[in-house]
């Protein structure tokens, strides 16, 4: 804190202390109770979470307390869905959708995308009935995973893969920032050992020494990269490979389910 507030003086900025707080990051269960800041004799207040550019980070990283948040949010949303349904027609429904829920389910989640499963289903929960509120013609199916592939929309887990292959495309092809330049290490510049994994991944796998290691997008980008074929990796522009992407979401079940319904509907003269 020395040299911040030196940097401060000789830049003539003063801090504002009412308004500074500070947050102790770690996966260890250790004792923090006797850590304390000052500042100009001044004590400088703890939190265990805080709310930067939309995202609310907590002293643990489990994303529990933003997911909590998203879930209240989104599910006000789903409510004024349900209200509306019936004074709109579904094309309507789908921008309210998209642009009241998905959007907001879309922010940020490189960062919290990986948290437990616990802190992510009361999200996946609330964004499937949303889905069954798109569904206006329950005739056919009333199945989730069948609504999103009829829609086009994908899942809350192929989000976060989908925004994570983006970055990893955006890296691929010099379209970050300077500050990811040698974010990730080729396996050729590991060894040159003719090994599978060589075969079948571009960059080398870091070791994670624990489970948050694992979750960081330094790993998990690595693993998604992984598994997408080379002919959607070489797209020639970011827009065809996010759409080449999305159809890799669509299971060919799902159409075959839908047409399979729609047909039996049809001939017991439902539709």
């Amino acid at each position: 804190m020395t040299k911040v507030m030196d940097w401060l003086t000789a830049n003539k900025l003063a801090l504002n202390i009412s308004k500074t707080k500070y947050m102790l990051i770690t996966n260890k269960h250790v004792s923090t109770e006797s850590f304390v800041v000052n500042v100009n004799r001044n004590r400088i207040e703890r939190t265990l979470t805080y709310r930067y550019l939309g995202v609310i980070v907590d002293e643990k990283l489990t994303w529990k307390e933003h997911c909590k948040q998203l879930c209240n949010t989104i599910s006000k949303y789903v409510g004024v869905m349900y209200k509306v349904k019936h004074y709109v027609n579904n094309q309507a429904l789908y921008m309210l959708y998209h642009s009241l829920i998905n959007s907001r389910v879309q922010y940020g989640i490189i960062a919290w995308g990986k948290a437990a499963s616990c802190h992510l289903q009361p999200i996946s929960v609330v964004s499937n009935r949303a889905m069954r509120c798109l569904n206006t013609d329950k005739l056919l199916t009333n199945k989730v995973t069948t609504i999103h592939k009829m829609q086009k929309i994908i899942q809350l887990k192929d989000i976060y893969n989908l925004e994570v292959s983006k970055f990893m495309y955006k890296y691929t092809t010099s379209l970050l920032p300077a500050t990811f330049n040698n974010y990730f290490k080729l396996i050729t510049d590991v060894h040159s050992n003719n090994t599978r994994q060589i075969k079948t991944r571009q960059f080398a796998l870091p070791k994670a020494r624990s489970n948050p290691g694992a979750k960081m997008i330094k790993y998990s980008a690595i693993e998604i990269w992984s598994k997408i074929p080379p002919k959607t990796k070489n797209k020639t522009c970011l827009a065809l490979f996010l759409a080449e992407y999305k159809n890799m979401c669509y299971s060919a079940t799902g159409t075959i389910y839908y047409v399979f319904i729609y047909c039996v509907h049809k001939a017991s003269g439902l539709i």
